[in-house]
């Protein structure tokens, strides 16, 4: 969990962090933005921002709230909090960054669906049997 300072910035000198850090993000290379990402956020803030990221990916691709807060290891009621979050707009500029983007989007969907789809139960007998084994694991601890 991230720690913010109980001492506040003036909004619109926040506002300008902002701006100043989307702009420096948005010029970056792939392998610079993924070194400046690591030196910039902690393993959690980052785990946090690609599982919200993917959370509305798959929402834009219509995954129900179940499906995605089993595969991505989410609480039910934050994937809903997103689902209604996107369906009220907010989330709009995103949505359409990753549209206008049609190969950074196929890449983040074709790269997410591989990563779900390594957690597939095998085809034919005895092929959930894995997947109650998985998840009796995730509830015990």
């Amino acid at each position: 969990m991230t720690n913010v300072s109980k001492r506040k910035l003036q909004p619109t000198h926040l506002d300008k962090l902002y701006v100043e850090l989307a702009k420096t993000i948005v010029n970056l290379d792939k392998r610079s933005a993924d070194i400046f990402l690591d030196e910039l956020l902690g393993e959690e803030e980052k785990i946090m921002i690609a599982k919200r990221l993917a959370t509305i990916v798959m929402l834009i691709e219509k995954n129900s709230v179940y499906r995605i807060s089993q595969l991505l290891l989410m609480s039910p009621s934050t994937v809903a909090r997103l689902r209604d979050k996107l369906s009220i707009g907010d989330y709009t500029n995103i949505e359409q960054i990753l549209k206008r983007r049609k190969k950074e989007y196929k890449d983040f969907w074709n790269t997410l669906e591989v990563i779900l789809r390594a957690g597939m139960p095998p085809r034919g007998r005895g092929r959930w049997k894995s997947t109650r084994e998985f998840f009796k694991k995730e509830i015990t601890n």
